[in-house]
């Protein structure tokens, strides 16, 4: 195995193939960060000086300052210790709850020791899964600078990119933007590399697909999609799409049913809402590399015309006891499971009593990654048990610019490791033109970044200064009195 000198440190094989070098395995070392630290890559050089002993303060690193504390994972401690001996070590368990609350450490470890509560940061711009471009898209990468023999060896086979967006109604002044722009495909023009590059992308799509329809609609509140927009999720590459939405049935559920079926014709799964109330409560699992994920969608808020009943197509209705029960047989045959409600919390950034009851209960069934598909603007976050939530990613593909809240939002990109979900990132975009997310950094990012933060819950939050946690009067499209929802509470 080569040695390269790099800021006085030897580092081996800092030039190695994802997939091993001399046919060995890639045995690599992860940096790990507290989820709310902006700095999200370091570079080959600065990573030479941290090994060293000669960075010891974030703010040498171009981030928030303060005194780093250094920890090690038990796997990999003893023998960093032996390699680096400049570098100041702990060894803690990472599932330790003083690490989560800590703002300022780095953590160590290898593929074991990866927690989807922690920023796993890029080496430059490179990890295992992949090089980051500048729009945050993945590309294939030939290196990874940061590998230890001790370390656990790497299976690029039996890793897992998966890209989750937030919600998707092309429809209204979408409709108008697009076809003015005269391109069918501007829509997606920053985010098509970030979506169609994943293992497994999934949309929440909540219009269906009808002929004729054109801007302007005959009433806003009723949605309709042109048919040849479908070819936007085809490119896109969404391969998984929520139905939960309450608009699918607006202009008759016969076009709903038409939409399902155009996605069964292009191979494309569909999972929270059917062509028959049977088929809307089915969990659907789908395989990618040897992997089985499982997926569950609800509509909390309806119109009632919304919920599939029957033979009628539509959203799968929420209950306590199809919830339960969904979630459990999916825990018992995936490796992961995927967890989607559409709640009558379109707006409030504070989750509601009952959103938080019913993630929680999710989590203690076996749900991996549980989100709120409804929110009309980013959200706060929170790793219940470990486990990650989102009350609300956002917009993605709609027409709403009222606010700036309206118009920011997150493309979650999970990473899953033999079955295991090991980390998340949060890639923010802004929507122009009525229609267009276009990704965003800088200080744009950081406050967005900073908002979602403010409204997250619990562990490694709990120590952040936020706003006063009082339910804000925001408008609703759901009826007043679907609010008061009969569950309440939630037990199992």
């Amino acid at each position: 195995m080569g040695k390269i000198k790099l800021g006085g440190v030897i580092l081996f094989a800092l030039l190695v193939h994802v997939g091993g070098i001399n046919g060995k395995p890639l045995k690599p070392v992860f940096i790990q960060l507290h989820i709310t630290n902006p700095l999200s890559n370091i570079s080959e050089s600065d990573l030479g000086q941290i090994l060293s002993g000669r960075i010891g303060n974030f703010a040498q690193l171009g981030g928030m300052g303060g005194k780093i504390r250094f920890f090690a994972d038990p796997g990999v401690a003893e023998e960093l210790k032996k390699s680096y001996p400049g570098l100041k070590l702990d060894e803690r368990s990472f599932d330790d709850e003083a690490i989560m609350s800590d703002g300022r450490f780095i953590g160590l470890s290898d593929v074991r020791g990866l927690r989807p509560f922690f920023k796993t940061a890029y080496i430059g711009h490179t990890l295992p899964w992949g090089r980051i471009r500048d729009d945050r898209s993945l590309e294939r990468s030939d290196a990874y600078p940061f590998v230890m023999e001790g370390a656990t060896a790497w299976d690029p086979g039996s890793h897992l990119s998966i890209v989750q967006t937030g919600v998707t109604a092309m429809t209204r002044a979408f409709i108008y933007a697009v076809e003015k722009s005269g391109d069918l495909f501007s829509p997606i023009r920053y985010t098509e590399k970030t979506t169609s590059g994943a293992d497994l992308a999934i949309a929440s799509n909540e219009v269906s697909f009808v002929e004729p329809c054109s801007y302007p609609l005959k009433n806003n509140m009723i949605f309709c999609s042109p048919l040849r927009y479908f070819k936007i999720l085809l490119k896109s590459g969404f391969d998984v799409i929520e139905l939960t939405g309450n608009h699918n049935n607006d202009y008759g559920a016969q076009y709903n049913t038409r939409t399902i079926e155009m996605l069964e014709q292009a191979g494309i799964a569909y999972f929270g809402g059917g062509k028959k109330k049977s088929d809307a409560e089915t969990v659907r699992f789908v395989t990618v590399k040897g992997t089985v994920i499982a997926f569950i969608g609800f509509n909390e808020c309806g119109p009632e015309i919304a919920w599939a009943a029957g033979s009628r197509a539509g959203a799968a209705r929420l209950s306590k006891e199809l919830f339960a029960r969904s979630i459990r047989e999916a825990a018992q045959k995936a490796d992961a499971v995927f967890v989607s409600v559409q709640w009558c919390n379109e707006n409030d950034p504070v989750p509601h009593q009952i959103q938080k009851n019913y993630f929680h209960a999710a989590a203690d069934m076996g749900a991996t990654i549980i989100v709120s598909s409804s929110a009309h603007r980013p959200m706060g976050l929170e790793f219940y048990r470990g486990r990650f939530i989102s009350y609300g990613l956002g917009n993605f593909l709609f027409d709403q610019m009222q606010s700036e809240n309206n118009r920011l939002g997150l493309i979650a990109r999970h990473h899953l490791y033999k079955g295991r979900h090991v980390a998340t990132e949060l890639i923010p975009y802004m929507i122009h033109d009525y229609s267009q997310p276009r990704i965003i950094s800088g200080s744009r990012e950081k406050r967005l970044m900073q908002e979602v933060f403010r409204y997250s819950i619990g562990l490694p939050f709990s120590d952040l200064t936020r706003a006063p946690r009082t339910p804000s009067a925001i408008w609703t499209s759901c009826p007043r009195s679907a609010l008061q929802h009969p569950v309440g509470s939630l037990s199992h």
